[in-house]
């Protein structure tokens, strides 16, 4: 107990780094604590800290921000699709970088806004069209290289895990760069979660029942231009992120009695 006592004596100055310590002495300054607080007295002390604490987390994200380069420093891995290199939960830190490494390949042609199958393609094909006495269906293969042209690189590892938003999907991606294409009208990246069979472009055209033409197997439609990544990532915080993940995921999927196709262990 006294080496207890003598280790907090003499860390006593770390107090002044938390931003709490200041909330509580002006707190105390305007609304002195007492001895038998009411109802009220409780609410407005939790008011407080509550208000600061919002305070506080805005103003690091925000340095966080700017000293990482993007207005992005931290997002929550919410699917299972970078296994083992990240699991659901993970909160990654970002920085933003636009010099992305990845196996590169040069055209002399403009790719804005045309579908991967329009100029490029996966060996072996990645989807595949069943049809047999027992119905139409899709097959999945492992994609293990692309083939843009004459020239074939092969879907490797080594590139950078960068984040970016998918309009197709609604939602933030963060998955591994697989390919740098330098085509006549920018810098683009074809990209692909670790545990996916094949690249988040790999779209495949399919008329539904309504003889409308839809695209399935895909989580973006087109090449991912340098300009929409949002950073890349530099390390990782392993599952702090699951308490978001349970509030706004995970309890209201249990509540409507649905289930969480990404759910894995805690998260």
């Amino acid at each position: 107990m006294k080496l207890f006592d003598s280790l907090k004596k003499k860390f006593s100055f770390l107090k002044w780094i938390d931003p709490f310590t200041y909330v509580e002495i002006l707190l105390r300054k305007y609304h002195p604590k007492k001895s038998n607080p009411s109802f009220q007295d409780e609410a407005i002390d939790s008011i407080v800290y509550v208000f600061s604490a919002l305070i506080f987390a805005f103003l690091l994200f925000s340095i966080l921000g700017f000293l990482l380069n993007t207005s992005y420093p931290m997002v929550i891995v919410s699917s299972s699709s970078m296994i083992p290199e990240m699991y659901r939960g993970d909160i990654i830190v970002l920085y933003g970088e636009k010099d992305i490494k990845a196996k590169e390949i040069t055209v002399d042609y403009s790719i804005k806004d045309k579908m991967f199958f329009e100029y490029g393609k996966t060996i072996p094909v990645s989807v595949e069209k069943i049809t047999n006495a027992s119905g139409t269906f899709l097959k999945i293969n492992n994609a293990e290289e692309i083939e843009i042209g004459s020239q074939t690189i092969p879907i490797t590892k080594d590139g950078d895990i960068i984040v970016y938003f998918s309009d197709y999907s609604g939602k933030d991606i963060i998955h591994r760069a697989v390919a740098k294409i330098n085509a006549s009208d920018g810098t683009y990246f074809l990209t692909k979660g670790d545990a996916n069979p094949s690249i988040d472009q790999e779209c495949f055209p399919f008329k539904n029942n309504f003889g409308e033409t839809v695209y399935v197997a895909c989580i973006t439609k087109h090449a991912v231009n340098s300009e929409q990544i949002k950073g890349k990532s530099i390390f990782k915080i392993p599952l702090l992120g699951c308490a978001k993940l349970w509030v706004f995921d995970n309890i209201p999927a249990f509540l409507s009695g649905r289930e969480n196709p990404d759910f894995m262990g805690i998260c």
